[in-house]
């Protein structure tokens, strides 16, 4: 089956689409495209089109965007493909058979019934997982919950940050779909219901979420800050020259025990250091160093950068 031989539409508005469709469109083309509208964005609160509108504008995919149902009424697709798309599907949309004949697939990035809902890939992240994947499920009128068609796993490595995951994972989406969808339409393929004994939530995140506690040690940091950024961000509250600032953590290094100064072993936590011209900071049983920061209202800088303009006594935590 060529590009052209599938009438089919796809639903995405997020970073994952555009890796999703990246891939999709290697194989097939989708006849419509169908987005969340532009909305405001940054300082300014200028609207733009989300990145998956200009992405489809780039590479001349029909695209629209929607602000009500009633702008697909009158269309038919063989089937709709959700990926990312930000926005619940009304069960009569869902169940009209004259809009989508085969109903609606969705692509998750996680091994379902494994993080349900609207955030599995910082999840995974923050959970410290080893493994996690793509699944292809058919829609039904609960969140995540329809019968899977295929899936395929991801091993981890623990570094990735949000930002890579979500493009990792969203090409491998898109390879699963190019490699399942034609068994799925010839009825070759038998979905199969999800354990939800095994079933598990994700939950949105709010700035809160972003703040570094120091009874949590080096890897919990670490994961933080891989799945936080660049929205809340990782941070802290530090005093510095008697003013209260927000101080966001991009990068951190753990600190061998055995490299420390003497004086600096029998540190409790809280306590701001210098190890080797950086930044240094004693949290729960670690110690760590602060390769990567921005203090409030100035730029995102280098620990020795900063370090030039701010002495470690003037320097505290708060608590």
């Amino acid at each position: 089956m060529n590009k052209n031989q599938m009438n089919f539409c796809f639903l995405g508005s997020s970073d994952f689409s555009i890796f999703v469709l990246k891939e999709l469109i290697k194989k097939f083309r989708p006849n419509l495209v169908i987005t969340l509208p532009a909305k405001a964005q940054g300082r300014g609160l200028l609207i733009k089109p989300n990145q998956a509108y200009s992405f489809c504008l780039k590479e001349k995919l029909n695209v629209i965007e929607l602000k009500l149902w009633q702008q697909i009424k009158n269309l038919t697709f063989d089937f709709g493909l959700i990926a990312g798309f930000g926005k619940i599907i009304p069960a009569n949309v869902l169940a009209n058979q004259s809009i989508f004949k085969r109903g609606l697939l969705n692509l998750h990035p996680s091994l379902l019934p494994l993080f349900r809902g609207a955030d599995p890939i910082r999840q995974t992240i923050l959970n410290g997982e080893k493994i996690s994947g793509a699944t292809l499920i058919e829609l039904d009128q609960l969140v995540d919950h329809g019968p899977i068609v295929a899936q395929t796993r991801l091993d981890l490595d623990q570094t990735e940050t949000l930002s890579e995951l979500t493009q990792t994972l969203g090409r491998l989406s898109g390879q699963l779909f190019n490699q399942t969808i034609e068994l799925w339409l010839a009825q070759q393929l038998e979905p199969k219901p999800q354990d939800e004994a095994k079933a598990t939530w994700t939950k949105k995140v709010s700035k809160t979420d972003g703040r570094l506690n120091l009874d949590e040690n080096y890897d919990q940091w670490q994961r933080k800050i891989r799945a936080l950024n660049p929205w809340p961000g990782a941070f802290i509250q530090i005093k510095v020259r008697g003013e209260e600032k927000l101080l966001k953590i991009y990068q951190i290094e753990k600190i061998n025990y055995l490299d420390l100064k003497p004086e600096l072993k029998n540190f409790t936590p809280a306590k701001f250091f210098q190890h080797r011209n950086e930044l240094g900071l004693k949290i729960a049983t670690d110690f760590i160093l602060i390769k990567e920061l921005q203090i409030e209202g100035k730029k995102r800088m280098g620990a020795k950068e900063f370090l030039n303009g701010y002495k470690i006594e003037n320097l505290s935590l708060i608590i």
